[in-house]
């Protein structure tokens, strides 16, 4: 997740990725660590990587919501 993007230092939540898209972020890679199964409370960082899974339209679609 670029420093850019609209959701850093914000809820994962807010994305509503999973409903928007039907793709769904299963984890998210922090430097060494990894949060499988984040919450959407989960705040996400810059630097942060999402593991997504679904349709190759709906990861698209992920990456468009997260990149703003």
């Amino acid at each position: 997740m670029r420093a850019g993007s609209p959701y850093v230092d914000r809820p994962l939540g807010h994305t509503r990725a999973r409903s928007r898209t039907g793709a769904s972020i299963v984890a998210i890679v922090r430097g060494e660590d990894v949060i499988a199964s984040p919450t959407p409370d989960e705040v996400l960082r810059a630097g942060d990587v999402l593991v997504v899974i679904g349709t190759r339209s709906g990861i698209a679609g992920v990456e468009k919501i997260i990149r703003g």
